[in-house]
């Protein structure tokens, strides 16, 4: 494994070997977990006026600027690397076939573009999208800005279902589920390819920098190899027999594609899917995500729970209170939890009370 050297993670290559590990369910020296906190004496956000949203979200140096104070500015507690990835939002894969975005304070949104099941042939990825160029460019910066200092991720990437849905609108998907599944396998075998693609556009430009590492919007990496974040949030909308007959196939040759995944399941009503996953051998991982209005994180335990007794591991968002009761449920090997503290001084005493779970 290559030495990790980041100014601000100067252990970054031991917080690495305990994530390898936690790939494997094994354990080092303590169970690794995501832990960050604000540091005190915060350096102040770059400022800037833009003329509007969709002008602030593709201002690359901005954009990367900012994420460059915001690492600076992260006590990197636990086992996460300090990271800054690129984004416009969820559909920037859908922009990336043309769609156009609309940029809001906190997201962006395409608007559908298929229309006619005609136009299949033609969804092609345009090379030359400003979308795609400012995402490259962003990566690009981050990459230069750093090295030796952070991690470049990748940026959010929703194929498959997801992909679908944007380029008919999730609503009319569930209509042509039903009344057109001929187009629909067609659509899913013309897009079939396009997450391998832009995800190798990325790749490329970060082992050409040197960087080995892969990350993500979900902090967990792989030091060595292609690790991300599959997921189909249009799946809350679907049986699990239409899941399995349309989706499913997109999903396991992404899943068998990467070294190390995690599942993204969003959502109480995702959890029909949770037994169809269960049985994927080569899926390392699973992100139960039960949604802001269902806090607490241990609300969920007998779902986690399932999720461990059915040999996958775990990837848990909680909050610092709640260390104990996990401590108190679960085995710790193969589980990830991710939270923020309020301060260095907590954070640290979090670590330590981390450290005894044997």
């Amino acid at each position: 494994m290559k030495e990790l050297n980041l100014l601000y993670k100067p252990d970054a290559s031991q917080a690495s070997a305990r994530m390898e590990a936690y790939w494997e369910k094994a354990i080092l020296d303590r169970p690794p977990v995501l832990l960050t906190a604000p540091k005190p004496n915060p350096q102040p956000l770059p400022q800037k006026r833009h003329a509007t949203q969709a002008e602030r979200w593709m201002d690359v140096e901005f954009v990367v600027e900012t994420g460059a104070v915001t690492v600076a500015n992260t006590y990197w507690a636990g086992d996460g690397l300090p990271m800054v990835w690129p984004n416009l939002g969820p559909e920037i894969l859908t922009a990336c076939f043309g769609a156009p975005l609309t940029f809001g304070q906190d997201t962006s949104w395409s608007k559908p573009i298929l229309h006619d099941w005609t136009d299949i042939p033609k969804l092609a990825i345009d090379e030359a999208s400003p979308y795609l160029q400012t995402i490259l460019a962003m990566q690009k910066l981050s990459l230069e800005m750093g090295k030796d200092k952070w991690i470049t991720g990748l940026t959010d990437i929703h194929p498959g279902a997801d992909l679908a849905a944007s380029f008919r609108d999730p609503q009319q998907l569930c209509v042509d589920l039903m009344d057109a599944p001929e187009q629909v396998h067609a659509l899913m075998r013309q897009i079939f390819w396009a997450f391998f693609d832009f995800y190798n556009m990325q790749r490329e430009l970060m082992l050409s920098a040197g960087q080995t590492v892969t990350c993500a919007w979900l902090p967990m990496y792989c030091t060595d190899g292609r690790y991300y974040i599959p997921s189909c949030d249009f799946s809350i909308m679907v049986s699990n027999e239409m899941y399995r007959e349309f989706f499913l196939p997109e999903l396991l040759a992404e899943i068998a594609w990467l070294d190390r995944t995690v599942y993204h399941l969003d959502g109480p009503g995702a959890l029909r899917h949770l037994d169809t996953l269960l049985d994927i051998g080569q899926l390392d991982a699973i992100q139960f995500v039960y949604g802001d209005g269902a806090k607490p994180a241990s609300r969920w335990m007998h779902v986690f729970k399932r999720i461990q007794a059915g040999g996958k591991n775990l990837h848990i968002t909680i909050e610092p209170r709640e260390v104990d009761t996990f401590m108190e449920n679960l085995r710790p090997e193969g589980v990830m939890l991710q939270m923020e503290a309020a301060s260095v001084e907590e954070a640290d005493a979090v670590l330590q009370k981390i450290a005894r779970w044997k």
